[in-house]
């Protein structure tokens, strides 16, 4: 019997009154804003996870594919990280300077990652991609950056743009993504129609000023499995024009094969930036690329120098439980095979459902990322998301979540390794049942 929208948000505020009581506290306290889609006064907030699952304030269960916004590739709590963070401990951990801990993740970025002659650790993604942009600014000596329609590389104002929808599909306009973005940024940005060759024109025009082309190893606003061939032209296109390449692997990087989206697809960049994943579930980020171009993050004395610092950077904790995840992926590879199986299976059995019942919805996955699009048109890029089923988007989503499935607000989910045949059993039963109770509402036909 299918269950109403109003059925299922009834059902999730009676189980989720601990939650409601946090969000009235914490509106008189806390601004930051939370990642939400749902038709509800408020957000479930999290306690606790172990494995697959979380568990909220109420000790409701969920099936996790937030897992870290992509970064817990083990699940959550595994014994391996627990162990070396519990080990870790007793020693200090944090001191500011230089630790002992730093080495062991060296290495191991340095092999796993293709164009990495060197490293510099930081604390975040979007601290990771701010530094490589400053480098590539320092070592070329220009200033724009040219970065690709539908891409995140974190919240500095340098990522902080969006392609204007009303312009062209081959020329996108940049345009800030909110507030407090100085206009005089616009000029030192230049914006990139995503897999198409428009791009490639448009980075011969701009060459003289152009200091970096970044772009994501597989953008997790639409995981497209054929992003290699795009990613190998533009990588040629950047050096036959004299301009540097760079992936962006926060998310990508040992997620979709140990050697990131590098590895996977046969290409190497000039530069990279890492997070999540080699971390170990703790604040990460990470620099990586050729050693002459790494050598400006040497010191403002050296050739072309630029600053960057941390207070948190490289501390020993997040080292020690990095590096314990990186060595388990490297010695259990069999767990990147399942997860391509994983991933693919969820992808094909939802996107059959949706097809035999002809809705205007579809799945699409890169290995363990995977995404959800509510519209039958092919997606190329970002924009071509028409965003025309609104109501039954919402309504998919607060019917996972009231059936014990959570999708992380922005849509762009994960699986890990936790996530064995029995929770993608049930997670393929919750998609589809709940895309089923959607279209006996009617809610695909009635924006």
């Amino acid at each position: 019997m299918a269950v109403s929208v109003a059925t299922a948000q009834a059902e999730l505020l009676a189980k989720t009154a601990a939650s409601q009581a946090i969000a009235e506290d914490r509106s008189e306290v806390l601004n930051s804003g939370l990642a939400a889609n749902l038709e509800m006064p408020h957000p479930v907030f999290i306690d606790r996870g172990e494995g697959p699952h979380v568990y909220d304030a109420d000790d409701n269960r969920y099936i996790d594919t937030s897992v870290g916004f992509g970064l817990h590739m083990l699940g959550h709590v595994h014994p391996v990280v627990r162990e070396a963070i519990e080990a870790r401990v007793p020693k200090g951990w944090m001191f500011g300077i230089h630790s002992t801990s730093q080495m062991a993740l060296a290495n191991l970025l340095q092999e796993g990652s293709p164009c990495a002659e060197r490293v510099v650790f930081c604390n975040t993604g979007s601290e990771a991609t701010m530094y490589a942009f400053r480098a590539a600014r320092g070592y070329t000596g220009r200033e724009k950056i040219a970065l690709f329609d539908g891409f995140y590389h974190g919240a500095h104002d340098y990522g902080m743009w969006l392609a204007d929808p009303s312009s062209p599909l081959e020329a996108p306009r940049a345009l800030p993504m909110g507030n407090g973005i100085p206009g005089a940024l616009h000029d030192l940005t230049v914006m990139l129609p995503y897999r198409n060759r428009a791009a490639f024109d448009l980075i011969v025009k701009h060459r003289d000023a152009l200091a970096l082309v970044f772009v994501e190893g597989v953008q997790s606003s639409n995981p497209q499995p054929e992003a290699g061939e795009f990613l190998r032209e533009l990588a040629q296109v950047c050096r036959d024009n004299n301009v540097l390449f760079g992936i962006d692997e926060v998310i990508t990087g040992f997620r979709v094969a140990y050697g990131g989206a590098q590895g996977r697809f046969d290409v190497t960049p000039d530069i990279a930036t890492y997070g999540k994943v080699i971390g170990g579930g703790l604040p990460v980020g990470a620099i990586t690329g050729r050693a002459d171009l790494m050598n400006v993050f040497t010191g403002l004395g050296a050739d072309r120098g630029v600053f960057s610092g941390g207070t948190f950077s490289g501390n020993p904790l997040t080292m020690e439980a990095g590096a314990a995840v990186l060595n388990h992926l490297k010695d259990h590879p069999q767990i990147y095979a399942k997860l391509e199986e994983q991933g693919n299976r969820l992808a094909q059995a939802v996107n059959g459902y949706c097809q035999d019942r002809q809705l205007p919805a579809q799945m699409k996955n890169v290995g363990s990322m995977f995404h959800m699009f509510f519209q039958r048109e092919p997606i190329n890029s970002s924009r071509d998301a028409v965003h025309g089923v609104v109501q039954a988007e919402k309504a998919f989503y607060l019917h996972c979540l009231n059936r014990g499935v959570l999708v992380p607000g922005t849509q762009r989910a994960f699986l890990s390794a936790a996530h064995d045949d029995a929770v993608v059993d049930e997670l393929i039963d919750v998609f589809c049942t709940s895309l089923g109770d959607v279209q006996e509402e009617g809610l695909f036909t009635t924006d």
